[in-house]
């Protein structure tokens, strides 16, 4: 096929040829293409307003929607159709996911009310946190597709609280409970047993128990929707609108892709450390012909223990969304059809396609977002529009374990934080200050939520000066946040950048490190305005005599050392502060090109604290 002829394919079609391709008017077609958006919107906003924990609740952590039908016919395979606004990096996942699960339990197994759950990360999903669920969609006998989720659990069992434990979980055994597919709900009745299995596991039963359920009814509701619009404008109709609503998505993507220059594209990166404390490489070629895009992690380094791996389908998922966000795809809609053009390859034993029983829990983060900056970073090469400078690159997290005793009685609690920094400058403007990471698109809950909930004090959180990359468009400063504890925690942390820096693209700058560090009995220090007591870093460069932060000069600095930017079970006791500084964004193009109106802006909003800094001088 020539470039003409894939143009003309992936423009929009002519209401003639969409009755022609799919038996369908067109008028019809887009309405269902948008109820079934809506209805995923509906699940999303059930899981949003019912559920307990505060990743489900306020961050968002979770993705839902619905599978398309199996016909053959029509190319139809239980394709995932249509996904609600939560976390991206569950989009394609949950293809994967809840496909091997109905292929493992059997198809012809299902009866209408049935609810599968499943959490094996090597069956297609991410970690051992990500629950699947799906219900089947029947209309009488027959079966229209899935309601499906997947939901981060906040804890799941396993030695390391909330499971994020990088280090310590040396082998996928030690993550926690793991379940192959099972029912939860046979025929609309709960499966007492296998609730148990999570009750009897968890150290936050009573949450498990009121989400579970919720869970349930947000994909009662999906299949419920579904079958009205099935039912008002027959079955027929619903699978021709499934077919045009994943041949939409898949059009509006390769029409982009016609946008971007065709060659070979490299990028690379480094992970702050392994389990050893040494740097893990990760590569990524990036080769674009006509309306197909091939994306390959050969040359990237082997997966290791103890947590710093990720499997296949989450790096898949990450090369999918990593070229979608590039490209100009604002009328896209979030299903299998828009990955259709996209190819990876991710060798297996690398970090980003692991093995059994290599443990992925706390690699899923990490892995998942140095894979999908690569691709943006590549992409960046084939033409200075596209070009985006580093953002934060992590999903970072910091997480406190602990009893809360505030009210006179004794509760275990886990607070977990994703942390949302800045992204890098690009051909259009300034990078932006703070929001999640593509992968996650997810919301940090309120300070106020945290802080009554459960017992841990933020003190102080701000942008920091002279941090964010310089450009002619600069990349977002860095956040820095100081925590308190009211009683004696294990702190939780995955932090990146804390050893290399965030690149900068086009002769932009490269943004600032990150780091954690603790004043153990800072805090009156801190309330009275006086110098604090000598810092101890808990993750980036320190020296090696007393712990005190070290400035950074070269990696083998007499005197130096890097300590690991991840961790878990860390004592931190009341009147202790915890720093937390998250890295500063790449900037876009040279920053001699930077607008002199926008310098005077940034010295007067303290992004820089001169101009000569703002122009990297």
């Amino acid at each position: 096929m020539t470039d003409t002829q894939a143009r003309r394919d992936t423009l929009a079609l002519s209401a003639d040829e969409v009755q022609s391709r799919y038996g369908i008017d067109l008028t019809t077609a887009e309405v269902l293409r948008h109820a079934l958006r809506h209805v995923a919107l509906q699940m999303q906003l059930k899981v949003n307003t019912a559920a307990l924990s505060p990743l489900l609740s306020e961050v968002n952590d979770f993705g839902i929607g619905l599978l398309a039908p199996r016909d053959t016919e029509r190319d139809l395979d239980f394709d995932a159709l249509a996904m609600a606004s939560a976390a991206p990096a569950h989009y394609v996942i949950n293809q994967f996911y809840a496909r091997m699960a109905i292929e493992h339990w059997g198809v012809e197994r299902f009866q209408p009310g049935d609810v599968l759950i499943y959490n094996d990360p090597y069956r297609g999903g991410s970690h051992v946190n990500d629950v699947g669920t799906l219900m089947p969609i029947f209309d009488g006998d027959d079966l229209l597709g899935f309601a499906v989720a997947i939901t981060h659990w906040l804890d799941i069992g396993g030695p390391v609280p909330a499971g994020m434990g990088a280090g310590l979980q040396r082998d996928m055994y030690a993550e926690g409970i793991k379940l192959t597919p099972r029912k939860l709900y046979d025929r609309g009745e709960l499966v007492p047993e296998n609730l148990e299995l999570f009750t009897e596991q968890t150290r936050i039963p009573d949450i498990t128990i009121n989400d579970l359920q919720v869970i349930k009814s947000a994909l009662q509701i999906g299949s419920d929707m579904v079958l009205r619009y099935a039912r008002r404008y027959g079955t027929d109709l619903y699978r021709a609108a499934a077919q045009y609503t994943l041949d939409f998505s898949e059009r509006t993507v390769r029409s982009s892709l016609l946008e971007v220059p065709d060659g070979v594209y490299e990028s690379q990166d480094y992970l702050d450390n392994n389990m050893d404390g040494e740097p893990m490489l990760v590569r990524c070629t990036v080769r674009k012909h006509g309306d197909n895009v091939e994306v390959d992690y050969s040359g990237t380094c082997r997966e290791e223990w103890g947590g710093y791996a990720s499997q296949w389908s989450d790096t898949v998922s990450a090369a999918h969304l990593g070229v979608v966000n590039i490209l100009d795809t604002t009328a896209m809609d979030l299903n299998a059809g828009a990955y259709r053009p996209i190819h990876v390859v991710a060798p297996p034993g690398s970090c980003l396609s692991a093995l059994p029983p290599m443990s992925t829990n706390a690699g899923h983060t990490m892995f998942f977002t140095k894979a999908l900056n690569l691709v943006k970073l590549a992409l960046s090469q084939a033409s200075p529009e596209l070009a985006v400078a580093e953002n934060y690159d992590d999903v970072g997290v910091l997480g406190f374990v602990g009893v809360d005793d505030r009210a006179g009685t004794y509760n275990p609690f886990i607070t977990i934080r994703a942390l949302c920094g800045p992204f890098g400058g690009t051909a259009v403007d300034d990078g932006c200050s703070m929001t999640l990471v593509e992968g996650g698109n997810c919301l940090e809950p309120s300070i106020e939520l945290d802080e009554e909930a459960f017992p841990v004090l933020v003190l102080s959180r701000e942008f920091v000066a002279d941090t964010a990359g310089v450009g002619k468009h600069r990349g977002g400063p860095s956040t820095e946040m100081i925590v308190t504890p009211q009683v004696p925690v294990h702190m939780t942390y995955q932090l990146d950048q804390c050893r290399f820096p965030t690149q900068g693209v086009l002769g932009g700058g490269d943004g600032a490190r990150a780091s954690i560090v603790v004043y153990r009995g800072g805090l009156d220090a801190w309330a009275r305005g006086e110098t604090l007591p000598a810092a101890e870093v808990m993750a980036g460069f320190a020296n090696t005599e007393d712990g005190t932060p070290a400035s950074y000069t070269e990696e083998n600095s007499p005197g130096v050392e890097f300590r690991n930017s991840k961790g878990a079970g860390k004592p931190v006791m009341p009147g202790d502060i915890v720093v937390l500084r998250l890295p500063g964004a790449g900037g876009y193009g040279p920053a001699a090109e930077r607008d002199d109106e926008a310098v005077r802006k940034d010295v007067r909003d303290g992004i820089y604290s001169s101009p000569a800094h703002a122009v990297g001088r």
